[in-house]
């Protein structure tokens, strides 16, 4: 790690509860071949385990006295850097020795490309019933946990690669539609002219609202398959069907539609974005979380007032180019669903396309691997 006064790079990591994953993150983090970095701990109301570990891997600590959520997190931490760059990781992620030095090389000869990430494994996990009454875990092999995120034209995001096997299809660099805040790396000049994660999200799709943001201001960014990382997923808030994450979910894609969809877009795609409504609470009764749905639905509602302050009149152009932007990004997400081998078949989005296929057939829709960074 850096021992200058003015790092490259700061490395910002919001915690909360997790000591046992943010040592490996840590720990990854020392065995990078790149080492012009600092690393920022933001403690979401950890315990002393924060600062314990800050001693021992030679971190600096923000600490709030209670959990304000990822995005207050990652705001706080780069807040507080004054780097060329910024990296944001979860606080479970391992990366790959090269993933600082990949992604930073990245940005330093490819000026027309505002931030990146790279491919992210899953760790399988295993709950035992040990005396300690801990998760183990291992490696899942080359099951992806994604490759950057989409987003549809009902409003639904989607992690690209989630649940597939790895393929040569993953290893070529391709325009991305939407960072994954997982881990990423971005430039500062950028993430202060889009400006801070919106904490009304407070965590979950606070990253999808960032990438339409810099989608808006001509800001691209880039999948780099060399920059590898494995991520246990959802390991903080007990994982993806868990109630908390349920709710955050429920909320926070109300919010994305509110804030951003056009109205004129809002009416034309008011077919699908209430089959998608449907179909979410459908998988939330299915899941016995219809209580974490519908205290979602009243959040939503209770935020409305200071989401609908937040919206950006459209031009008539900027309409058509996000229309468009969306329309390839919901194709992305039907190729990807469509694809084979998958760990396991994802009802929501093949109910979802049941009613709405895309245009484009599916053999020459855009694919994760494919497509060509366009010019701000």
């Amino acid at each position: 790690m850096s021992n200058g006064t003015k790092p490259k790079v700061t490395v910002v990591i919001p915690t909360w509860k997790r000591g046992d994953l943010l040592r490996k993150c840590l720990e990854s983090l020392r065995k990078q071949t790149f080492s012009d970095f600092e690393v920022v701990l933001v403690s979401n109301g950890g315990g002393e385990w924060v600062e314990e570990l800050a001693r021992e891997f030679v971190c600096r600590v923000i600490r709030f006295e209670e959990n304000r959520g990822f995005a207050a997190g990652v705001n706080a931490g780069i807040a507080a850097s004054r780097s060329v760059y910024v990296a944001i990781l979860n606080d479970d992620v391992e990366l790959g020795r090269a993933w600082l030095g990949r992604t930073t090389d990245l940005l330093d000869e490819r000026q027309e490309v505002s931030f990146c990430c790279g491919k992210v494994y899953q760790v399988a996990r295993q709950v035992a019933r040990q005396a300690a009454g801990q998760a183990v875990g291992q490696a899942a092999g080359d099951t992806l946990d994604g490759a950057g995120d989409a987003l549809s034209l009902g409003g639904s995001a989607w992690r690209l690669g989630y649940g597939r096997k790895d393929s040569p299809e993953f290893d070529v660099p391709r325009a991305l539609f939407a960072v994954s805040g997982t881990a990423a790396l971005f430039r500062r000049s950028v993430l202060e002219q889009v400006g801070e994660f919106d904490e009304d999200f407070f965590s979950y799709l606070e990253d999808m609202d960032f990438s339409v943001r810099a989608m808006r201001a001509g800001h691209r960014g880039l999948y780099l398959p060399e920059a590898v990382c494995r991520h246990w997923g959802g390991a903080t808030l007990g994982g993806p069907e868990s109630a908390t994450v349920f709710r955050l979910l429920t909320r926070n894609q109300l919010m994305l539609l509110a804030k951003h969809y056009p109205w004129a877009l809002l009416l034309r795609m008011a077919p699908r974005i209430a089959w998608a409504q449907l179909l979410w609470a459908s998988m939330a009764l299915r899941k016995m979380r219809l209580g974490a749905y519908l205290a979602g639905v009243v959040q939503f509602f209770q935020l409305l007032p200071r989401t609908l302050r937040k919206r950006r009149p459209w031009s008539k152009k900027e309409v058509r180019a996000f229309q468009a932007w969306l329309r390839e990004s919901e194709e992305a997400i039907y190729a990807d669903i469509c694809s084979r081998p998958r760990s396991g078949q994802d009802t929501f989005w093949r109910m979802y396309f049941l009613l709405f296929p895309p245009r484009a057939n599916p053999a020459t829709a855009s694919r994760p691997g494919l497509g060509r960074l366009p010019s701000r």
